[in-house]
């Protein structure tokens, strides 16, 4: 139990700090945001697909099915994120998202019966304000202007939503065919976007 909670822990740390780089990365880019996320979607359906077969498994319709609202949910955060990061600051987007612990802690009692320690909440009442005064501080010239904090907002929303039901989905799922069959059906759903922009 306690290695899997020192490489749950892990992972999560190593995705956080991976997400906090992002904005500055999609900043240097010079493509169209929708078109970026297609891309870095297609190069993940490869990574994942390549993993996929070495393992053993395969990809079934079922696993298709189950995993597309994930997918659909993964496939807007990535339209919203990267149009709400050449729209305001990294730093501005990365505080914004440090705010997603406090909403899945909103969902994960009612929903998993999961119950932080006292000190979680405290916390995350700093963060809170700490958001605020940052947002407020920035004002509205230069690289971050409202409409960006608030896709900021938007992303980080669907981002906790995509959470949610990777959680409840993964207990049914092995790891790579969820991961392999979410991001095929976020690709559908980045698609029309990337045609369109």
């Amino acid at each position: 139990m306690q290695r899997g909670q020192f490489l749950g822990r892990g992972a999560a740390t190593g995705g956080m700090a991976l997400l906090a780089i992002g904005p500055s990365i999609v900043k240097l880019v010079d493509i169209s945001e929708t078109a970026f996320a297609l891309w870095r979607l297609l190069a993940a359906i490869g990574f994942y697909g390549v993993f996929l077969i070495i393992a053993g498994n395969r990809l079934r319709w079922s696993d298709l099915r189950r995993s597309a609202l994930g997918g659909v949910v993964f496939g807007l955060t990535m339209v919203v994120f990267f149009l709400s990061v050449r729209r305001t600051s990294a730093v501005n987007w990365v505080v914004i998202a440090s705010l997603q612990p406090i909403v899945l802690m909103a969902v994960g009692h009612r929903l998993f019966g999961e119950r932080p320690h006292r000190s979680v909440y405290y916390w995350s009442g700093l963060a809170f304000i700490g958001v605020v005064v940052t947002i407020s501080g920035s004002g509205t010239g230069g690289v971050a202007t409202r409409w960006g904090d608030f896709l900021a907002v938007i992303s980080m929303l669907l981002h906790a939503g995509y959470f949610v039901i990777s959680k409840r989905i993964r207990s049914e799922m092995k790891s790579l065919n969820y991961q392999l069959s979410l991001t095929v059906a976020a690709t559908v759903t980045v698609l029309p976007f990337a045609l369109l922009y």
